[in-house]
């Protein structure tokens, strides 16, 4: 397939996303996308596609990837190594890269993606973008309907990829990294507290905010299952309501007292009381975090979650700056940082007319 993509190996859960289909959610429909939408935008822009053009998310375990016909080029964001498979007449040529930078792979080579470090979920952007039918204005799988992707499911060994139009322009570019990735997870995660807070005491609000929480395994890209000290419901109110929409980062109380954070995947009404929902620039810290990670609620105003909104797609458009051209090692090119042109010149600090205004005399 010319232009295209093969999977020779799917890791685990590999499967195309974006940033979601929005809309849909009175349908009973979620919104899926990747969970970790600010690494896709790094990963889209170190290929040179557009913000939200679709990529690969993974699970623990990347995809083998095999170029097809032409080059590809690929970015892989979480900290990860990848090894370039080169195949000879007589031997495999090997060369490693490493996650967060561009690389270009050429026809027949495989892209190897190890095991994540820290994080549950890696996107891979490729260049061009993934090519497949749009269902309901998104290309992210849904695969517990069947929906969107791929035939709407995880990838599978053999599976072809075609990708954009563009795609052997973009691998012509020149590689790209990200000389300081962002952090995947954190130990705070902050929260607005309701809509059903009143089913519970203030004491069982103070526990919920001053314990910490452990990611269980049971957790998935639907809800994260946390383990902690049980939250009561107050007895006259009880541990159900009439359903009522929900929304990602929502935290259901169920009447086992553990709480359950909804994710992507989640659905579309629940009927247990929501103590809190997780502020929407905290929300892929849980959905990212490997079974067993610890951490704490922090409680903020709406009013300071839009102000966080919005430090942290300043802080995203700052990484996006920050992206500069990459050496063939994985290292950052100083030809290309030296020809950038950074300085506008240089002065002799000895001499006393170097910069005007200068200075006469003892000082």
């Amino acid at each position: 397939m010319k232009g295209a993509l093969e999977i020779v190996s799917p890791g685990f859960q590999s499967f195309i996303q974006d940033k979601g289909r929005t809309g849909f959610q009175e349908f009973g429909i979620p919104i899926c996308g990747s969970v970790t939408p600010h690494w896709m935008e790094l990963g889209n822009c170190l290929v040179g596609n557009t913000a939200d053009d679709a990529g690969i998310e993974f699970r623990v375990v990347g995809p083998t990837l095999k170029a097809v016909d032409e080059p590809v080029k690929l970015a892989v964001c979480g900290n990860v190594k990848i090894e370039i498979i080169s195949r000879g007449e007589a031997e495999l040529h090997t060369h490693s890269v490493s996650g967060w930078r561009s690389f270009t792979l050429n026809p027949d080579e495989e892209a190897k993606i190890s095991t994540l470090e820290q994080t549950m979920s890696g996107f891979i952007a490729v260049s061009g973008g993934v090519n497949v039918k749009p269902v309901m204005g998104s290309k992210s799988t849904y695969v517990r309907s069947e929906l969107g992707g791929l035939d709407g499911g995880f990838l599978k060994s053999g599976d072809g990829l075609n990708l954009g139009s563009n795609s052997l322009k973009l691998a012509n570019e020149a590689d790209k990294l990200v000389p300081s990735p962002p952090v995947g997870t954190a130990e705070k995660v902050r929260v607005v507290l309701g809509p059903q807070e009143d089913f519970f005491e203030e004491t069982t609000i103070n526990q919920f905010l001053k314990n910490y929480y452990t990611i269980s395994k049971q957790s998935d890209r639907m809800g994260a299952r946390l383990e902690g000290s049980p939250l009561h419901h107050k007895k006259e109110k009880g541990s159900q309501i009439i359903s009522d929409g929900v929304t990602p980062g929502a935290i259901q109380v169920p009447g086992s007292g553990q709480p359950i954070v909804l994710l992507n995947d989640g659905q579309t009404v629940g009927g247990y009381p929501k103590i809190a929902t997780v502020i929407s620039s905290d929300l892929h810290l849980i959905a990212n975090s490997l079974p067993g990670t610890e951490f704490y609620f922090e409680a903020v105003s709406a009013h300071e979650a839009c102000v966080i909104a919005r430090q942290s797609r300043e802080e995203l458009e700052r990484l996006k700056r920050s992206i500069v051209a990459a050496s063939a090692n994985g290292f950052i090119n100083l030809k290309a940082l030296y020809e950038s042109n950074l300085i506008g010149g240089v002065v002799d600090m000895g001499c006393p007319d170097h910069f005007p205004g200068h200075l006469d005399g003892d000082i």
